[in-house]
């Protein structure tokens, strides 16, 4: 998302933007027809009303990433190829989640989403779905070869943006419909709320074990695979600023709740209200920041 934002203001590139949009509409493609036929298994993402408390922390997670310079995708990235200054981010992860949740603990109170409810909402937004990914179909047309997917795993080609969020809206999106929070950062935040209000939830980890073993596995050997994984250690300035940066998201993402990866791939499918609005905000801050930072370089 840093990058993604970095690309629109400073050099007006909305690529990575629009495959974040086509990555969230492959996973509504599937998790809309699922829910509704398979409710017991699938879910859509429930919806908070407090959508204030939504924006203003998703504006705080935008400056929390800004500063870390990577969000919490970017941070398993950097992390498998090697950069060791990003455990400093989860530390911060583990901190901010730790304190948010001895201060403060927020009503929530979910309310179903409405595609779940609406036979008619769930048609037009499924339709809508579809045509986005019709569009972005003949984007794709490499991955309907068998060569391109050998090549991408032997390490002699590199998957292109809409490739990659094809998959990880697919897979992403059904992991978290199925399974719940499963990623690393997912992990992090609820095992830190748990030590520190001693309610140890009789849900068994073993999903977001698996789903974060996974996705380290594969970052690695993505890493190992394109020759791109070279440890790398980091000074003083960088490190408190992973340190900083993922203090503030593992704070905000207890209040949203859900980083920029949930809302990309399982709140935005589902018309979550509170994660349009703190995607908005994240989108937003990162946005001005950028538009500031590169306004007082040509000053």
């Amino acid at each position: 998302m840093v990058v993604a934002a970095q690309d629109l203001v400073v050099r007006r590139r909305p690529d990575k933007f629009i495959g974040f949009a086509t990555a969230a509409c492959w996973s509504g493609l599937l998790l809309v027809p699922l829910a509704w036929t398979a409710p017991a298994v699938f879910h859509l993402s429930p919806g908070y009303d407090q959508l204030i408390q939504a924006f203003l922390f998703g504006c705080l997670y935008g400056i929390g990433a800004w500063a870390n310079q990577a969000c919490g995708f970017g941070t398993l990235a950097h992390l498998t190829g090697g950069r060791l200054g990003y455990l400093l981010t989860l530390a911060g992860w583990v901190i901010g989640a730790s304190f948010i949740s001895k201060v403060y603990r927020p009503q929530q109170i979910p309310e179903p989403s409405l595609l779940a409810t609406s036979p008619l909402a769930a048609i037009a937004a499924w339709l809508a779905f579809a045509a986005v990914c019709w569009w972005s179909w003949p984007r794709l047309r490499l991955l309907r070869r068998r060569s391109r997917w050998r090549k991408m795993l032997l390490g002699r080609a590199r998957m292109r943006p809409f490739e990659a969020m094809l998959i990880i809206g697919i897979g992403g999106g059904l992991l978290y419909a199925c399974a719940g929070s499963w990623t690393y950062l997912g992990l992090l935040s609820s095992y830190a709320s748990q030590l520190v209000m001693h309610d140890f939830a009789p849900i068994s980890p073993l999903p977001a074990l698996l789903g974060t073993a996974m996705m380290i596995g594969g970052g690695l050997f993505a890493a190992v695979r394109s020759a791109s994984f070279r440890l790398r250690g980091t000074n003083w300035r960088q490190g408190s600023r992973h340190l900083v940066g993922g203090t503030i998201m593992g704070l905000a993402t207890q209040l949203i709740p859900g980083g920029n990866g949930v809302i990309i791939v399982y709140g935005l499918p589902s018309f979550a209200p509170h994660a349009l609005t703190a995607y908005f905000g994240m989108t937003l801050t990162l946005m001005l920041i950028f538009a500031a930072t590169n306004y007082s370089r040509r000053a």
